[in-house]
């Protein structure tokens, strides 16, 4: 693998779309940020938030608008996709159909006219890596989903390029095979020493995966942090919402100590930290549903009575939709048993409480 690289550097990238007559609209909007050799980085967000732009920027399949892409001291976002020599590996695999594994993943060398014998030996250094001995004469449409998915990968790191870019390439596998082929990912990725972006939406999918996280909502990038502080702490509302942190209520602000805030409403009476400055009397606390717990918390704080509207079974657990007398709505996951229309008392640990400005 040629990993002589020590840097990819994209500074201020920016992907600008018409959107008929004069309007248009930033699909990627000034993303920076320096890329180490070795490194796993996730592209995390919703559909349409522009991952799969920012990605392709990268790749060379679309022009930048603005800003520049750095590999060490060259500057290649002019040059074609060709000439950036990055291995890639896309959501549908695009596997030759008529091909069978192995010409499928000796094609890019073959284009680079490595000779036969070097050409061998690589392909089965990558058949090994990928655990597909013994399957390279059968054609994509013979193998499962994720043997197929494992053909796309050995093709793109066969050609020993500086970087790995995935676009989503777990989404057409369904849960049994997204887990297995994700562990594999992670497993080639470690065995390498390669570097890799990496797309997707899922969240517990970039978590597991990467060393660090870039969230991308609307084009611009959120947060750039490792799996525990973009789960623990988001770096604002919109990542927080995005994270999980389901439970969100609209409080008036009632003492700040510091970090420590005290919010109140109608029947809710909750202290947090706050994550950023707050310009008015109110704020918005967030909370996970699974960090809520069913009883009395400590001295009474941060506990109030909620109404059981639903239960949704999960399994070893159950996810509660709970109201307060005031009509606060909230979600708690518990693996204790209940049914609707049961009044409980809840509570939630003040460290587990973030506070933000009002969206």
């Amino acid at each position: 693998m040629n990993n002589d690289f020590k840097e990819l550097r994209l500074d201020g990238v920016t992907r600008r779309f018409n959107a008929g007559g004069k309007a248009s609209f930033n699909a990627v909007s000034g993303l920076t940020l320096t890329i180490k050799q070795g490194e796993f980085i996730a592209l995390l967000g919703p559909s349409g938030c522009g991952k799969s732009t920012a990605l392709n920027l990268i790749a060379g399949l679309l022009p930048l608008s603005e800003g520049g892409i750095w590999l060490d001291d060259e500057r290649i976002d002019a040059l074609p996709p060709e000439k950036r020599g990055f291995g890639m590996v896309f959501q549908n695999y695009a596997l030759f159909p008529h091909m069978s594994v192995m010409r499928n993943i000796d094609f890019g060398l073959r284009m680079r006219r490595t000779p036969a014998a070097e050409i061998a030996t690589r392909v089965a250094n990558v058949l090994k890596l990928v655990q597909l001995v013994g399957q390279e004469n059968k054609l994509p449409g013979q193998l499962s989903g994720g043997q197929q998915q494992r053909v796309a990968i050995a093709r793109a790191i066969v050609i020993e390029p500086p970087l790995v870019l995935m676009d989503e390439p777990l989404s057409n596998l369904d849960a049994k095979l997204r887990l297995e082929t994700r562990s594999e990912i992670r497993r080639i990725h470690r065995e390498l020493g390669s570097t890799t972006i990496y797309v997707t939406h899922d969240q517990e999918e970039a978590m597991s995966l990467a060393d660090r996280i870039l969230v991308m909502i609307d084009g611009v990038v959120q947060q750039i942090a490792t799996p525990e502080e973009i789960y623990s702490q988001p770096a604002n509302l919109a990542v927080a919402s995005f994270m999980g942190y389901r439970n969100m209520l609209e409080l008036a602000v009632e003492r700040q100590d510091g970090e420590r805030v005290t919010l109140a409403g109608p029947d809710v009476r909750i202290t947090g930290t706050r994550k950023l400055p707050l310009t008015n009397g109110h704020a918005c606390i967030a909370m996970r549903p699974e960090e809520m717990v069913v009883g009395d918390g400590p001295d009474g704080a941060n506990t109030f009575s909620v109404h059981i509207d639903g239960v949704e079974y999960c399994g070893r657990d159950s996810l509660l939709d709970v109201t307060t007398g005031a009509g606060f709505r909230m979600h708690v996951r518990t693996n204790q048993r209940f049914a609707a229309g049961e009044t409980v008392r809840v509570h939630v640990p003040v460290e587990r409480v973030l506070v933000y400005p009002p969206a």
